[in-house]
């Protein structure tokens, strides 16, 4: 015996298998498969457990054709407008800091970022050799 909510999603199918039946009966021509009508199929996919080949067997879809529309379906983006966006400070190359005292007590700190410059080294160099 069947589980209850087997017999309910049965009777999902069955309803949407009866409006396709009457379309294609009332319909006048070749003409394409009503929006509605492909909309409860893809819900019979997304909510009633059942499998595209299922689905399409039972109401006589091409499968690529109802898999395409499916696949259409769940690729449609949510737009979400983000309630706060964190922004990364930019990463520099790296940094550096020397702090020198010498005897006197004289105190000299130099900074760094990326590669140094050459014309802070001779400063340094020239802070060793002042006189006390």
């Amino acid at each position: 015996m069947k589980p209850a909510t087997s017999s309910t999603t049965d009777s999902a199918l069955e309803e949407v298998r009866q409006q396709f039946s009457e379309w294609r009966r009332t319909k006048i021509g070749r003409g394409r498969i009503p929006e509605f009508l492909w909309q409860s199929a893809i819900g019979l996919f997304n909510t009633g457990g059942y499998s595209l080949h299922k689905i399409s067997k039972t109401l006589r879809l091409n499968h690529t054709d109802f898999k395409k529309h499916v696949n259409k379906n769940l690729a449609v983006p949510q737009e979400k407008t983000p309630a706060f966006i964190e922004l990364e400070p930019p990463v520099s190359d790296s940094e550096c800091v020397i702090e020198m005292e010498n005897i006197s007590g004289s105190k000299m700190s130099m900074c760094f970022r990326g590669k140094p410059d050459p014309n802070l080294i001779e400063l340094g160099k020239s802070f060793w050799r002042k006189p006390a």
